[in-house]
């Protein structure tokens, strides 16, 4: 990775997990018209190419073995982008009330918006370079922060986003003494159209929503600004810092 924060997607090793997903693979699109000599690692949970990585995010094995591959293959990396995330599943909504909360539909949500990143920085946050400015981002959401929630409602996705914020909390408190040139920042890419969205497509028409590629070229610019002390915050589209 270019040591100029100004553009930390030059030349640059960068793992998207969740590569398949609506914004994992707007990444992965954007990063390849960023510079023709940037490499990108996919991970995803089915494969569509094959170039790609298949892996049980879930499995502490199928994790591991990951790792090691990547490892192999590339050394170290510069950027680790976690773009896995849930809010329905299988008809299943988020909640709009107590009465509404389903122990499976709770399981899944916490497994793709909590447990995943978890195992992620476990076994990737190792293969992130040493010796210049690397960065772990994750996708957050403003629905997340407890201080700002007014409207109640989305029990499971709120709670999970918000677990999710201390994992990026605690872990850039880890990675300030064991990895002094790695970043650990939230993103919340603002209300985007993709398959996460659609079945909520009426109710958000008051909101500004943007394309994959839109949200996408925001969240690079943030990227590109952050260094060491914005670690372990939570950053939207624009550039706020959203409290926890």
């Amino acid at each position: 990775m270019n040591t100029n924060t100004n553009n930390k997607f030059q030349n640059a090793k960068v793992l998207v997990v969740g590569a398949t997903g609506g914004i994992g693979s707007a990444f992965v699109e954007k990063i390849k018209q960023l510079d023709k000599d940037n490499i990108i690692i996919e991970v995803v949970r089915k494969k569509k190419y094959n170039h790609q990585i298949e892996v049980d995010m879930l499995d502490e094995e199928s994790m591991t073995q990951c790792a090691l591959e990547i490892h192999k293959q590339h050394g170290t990396i510069d950027m680790i982008l976690n773009t896995v995330g849930l809010l329905h599943s299988d008809g299943a909504m988020p909640e709009r009330a107590y009465k509404e909360i389903n122990q499976d539909f709770l399981q899944k949500t916490f497994e793709a918006n909590t447990f995943i990143p978890f195992l992620v920085s476990k076994h990737f946050i190792p293969l992130l370079s040493k010796n210049k400015t690397s960065l772990i981002a994750f996708m957050s959401a403003r629905i997340g922060s407890i201080s700002d929630n007014n409207l109640g409602g989305w029990y499971s996705y709120r709670a999970s986003k918000s677990a999710l914020n201390m994992l990026i909390k605690t872990l850039s408190i880890e990675l300030s003494y064991k990895n002094k040139n790695a970043i650990c920042i939230g993103l919340h890419p603002g209300t985007v159209k993709t398959n996460l969205s659609d079945p909520f497509s009426e109710k958000i028409k008051a909101y500004k929503v943007f394309s994959k590629e839109e949200s996408i070229d925001y969240l690079v610019n943030q990227i590109n600004r952050v260094d060491q002390t914005f670690s372990g915050k939570l950053i939207d589209w624009k550039g706020d810092v959203i409290p926890y």
